[in-house]
């Protein structure tokens, strides 16, 4: 009589656990990479608010519209700050928004989230105001790693 065969040998298991060890190797930090990513993109949702009240004070009243916008969200800076998002501000004189990202212990402590509005290629202003505004944010005031940007950004 044949005894038919039932299980798993040690090597195969021992193959097994090799593999997935492997698996686990690549996949945990790209994971890691992913979360932090996420983390940065609610700087990037909550400043898409902040974007259309700079566009529209723009396009109201010119760069003093900009101006009174800025002063209104440094009246109002606690109501938008979140366990992430420790600091928001709008530079009164160009409408660049910075984000400061704080909350995430991942990211080198405080940094910043800045996005740029710009006409043709140029500096929103009063004599750059034809055309549409388009938002930048990998200029130099953006201190996040490429790796944790939101795909819009890298």
């Amino acid at each position: 009589m044949k005894k038919v065969q039932q299980g798993f040998t040690l090597i195969e298991l021992m193959i097994v656990v090799a593999i997935i060890g492997i698996l686990a190797a690549i996949a945990l930090p790209a994971y890691q990479d992913y979360t932090v990513r996420a983390k940065v993109s609610e700087g990037a949702i909550s400043a898409s608010s902040l974007k259309i009240g700079v566009t529209e004070m723009f396009a109201d009243d010119g760069m003093a519209g900009v101006a009174n916008y800025a002063a209104e969200v440094a009246a109002d800076e606690a109501n938008m700050l979140t366990d992430k998002i420790t600091a928001v501000s709008v530079a009164g004189g160009t409408g660049v928004i910075s984000i400061t990202l704080a909350g995430i212990p991942q990211l080198n402590g405080a940094d910043v989230l800045t996005f740029t509005p710009q006409i043709a290629g140029a500096a929103i202003s009063d004599a750059n105001s034809t055309g549409t505004i388009q938002w930048l944010c990998d200029q130099g005031g953006t201190t996040i790693l490429d790796k944790y940007l939101p795909a819009t950004c890298r």
